[in-house]
């Protein structure tokens, strides 16, 4: 007989909530409704000209085959470049794998510090997936919360009261998804001082508006920083991101990502070399207008009187407090869609701690953005 009791072990894994609405906001639009789409973090704009043309250049070249299991040799030296000149990190080409997105670096990450049974503590609100992930690996989530009152950052003084004899590593992700935070200098050296591995999501890194961009690699070499090329550089879809490790690790981490992965597909590989090399400038352009979005919201949610209560600096994100602290942000969420056509994140998705939360995101256009923070503010449906 074939019943969930098959898949019950993955119970604990919940749906991510966004995409529903994602779900629901498709139906609407195939019934000729005009949504507004504020729920996904993925830039409207095309990924750099040259990664189409390498990966031209390398169909024509190449049979498209395995490569070595922690990604070519000049990808590798590219993101030691990277990782030089932007971060001040001096790192070597055998330090870095390469992988078919971050995501699955994650799960191989919590695979190569955290055995089962073991702890992982991560911050509430994090993104969706970090919690799921976890767990997946068959090791406990612990949670630290993030206060509004204390402009969402790390209190690592609160942090040390969770440390345990089976805490295996720490999940950090500044600039952060869904709070659009950066930690302070001073939260990520306490960080480093309590000597414990840290896995740092660094994939909005390069979004940081009013800082210099930063790895986790300045503060501790006990450290797994992952990165990519789906936000700073719009390529969501090509699935290319890559992370570093301490040298005595990485050999551990090949031999887990020969199982899972093999490599990476050749030619997006190929796509991230011409990427890293040449486009710079059309990267910065796109940051660019990311900061001009994020100065024109929290402006104009001011204007609106829906003042977010703090300042985001980093990623593509704002979370908002809804006043009904009744109703559930999903909820919400689908009332929003339903009576003004614009689609956004519920907190829940993000944690407990986001739970009363919505979240926009402003990889959108100016012109969309301003009109549906409008209907938003004439709905009165989140007013505070």
């Amino acid at each position: 007989m074939i019943s969930t009791t098959q898949t019950s072990h993955l119970d604990p894994i919940g749906s991510f909530l966004a995409m529903e609405i994602f779900s629901r906001a498709l139906e609407l639009e195939n019934l000729g409704r005009d949504i507004i789409h504020m729920e996904f973090g993925e830039p409207d704009f095309s990924a750099p000209p040259d990664a189409a043309e390498a990966v031209r250049k390398s169909m024509e070249l190449n049979a498209a085959g395995y490569t070595h299991t922690q990604g070519i040799e000049e990808l590798r030296n590219e993101i030691v470049n990277k990782y030089a000149q932007d971060y001040g990190v001096q790192i070597l080409p055998e330090q870095v794998l390469v992988s078919n997105g971050s995501s699955i670096l994650l799960y191989l990450s919590i695979q190569l510090l955290a055995p089962p049974g073991s702890e992982v503590i991560l911050t509430d609100p994090s993104y969706a997936c970090y919690e799921n992930v976890i767990r997946a690996a068959g090791v406990k989530p612990v949670f630290i919360k993030l206060k509004h009152a204390e402009g969402f950052q790390l209190n690592v003084d609160e942090l040390k009261k969770l440390l345990t004899s089976k805490t295996c590593a720490i999940v950090i992700n500044s600039p952060m998804n869904p709070t659009g935070v950066v930690f302070s200098q001073e939260v990520m050296k306490a960080l480093a001082d309590l000597d414990i591995p840290v896995i740092s999501d660094e994939i909005y890194a390069d979004l940081n508006f009013e800082d210099s961009p930063c790895s986790f690699l300045s503060f501790s070499p006990k450290t797994v920083a992952i990165n990519g090329f789906s936000k700073y550089y719009a390529m969501t879809g090509w699935r290319l991101g890559y992370m570093i490790t301490p040298s005595v690790w990485m050999p551990a981490a090949a031999r887990l990502h020969q199982n899972l992965m093999i490599s990476a597909t050749e030619f997006v590989q190929e796509a991230g070399v011409s990427v890293l090399q040449k486009s710079a400038s059309y990267c910065e352009s796109m940051k660019t207008e990311f900061n001009h979005r994020r100065q024109f919201v929290l402006k104009r949610l001011c204007e609106l009187g829906m003042d977010p209560g703090y300042t985001p600096t980093g990623a593509f994100y704002v979370i908002y407090k809804y006043h009904d602290a009744e109703k559930s942000s999903f909820d919400l969420c689908l009332e929003v869609l339903e009576k003004t056509g614009v689609a956004i994140a519920p907190g829940r998705d993000f944690g407990l701690g986001a739970e009363g939360y919505v979240r926009f995101s402003y990889s959108n256009s100016l012109e969309n953005i301003d009109r549906a923070l409008i209907r938003l503010a004439e709905s009165k449906l989140l007013a505070s």
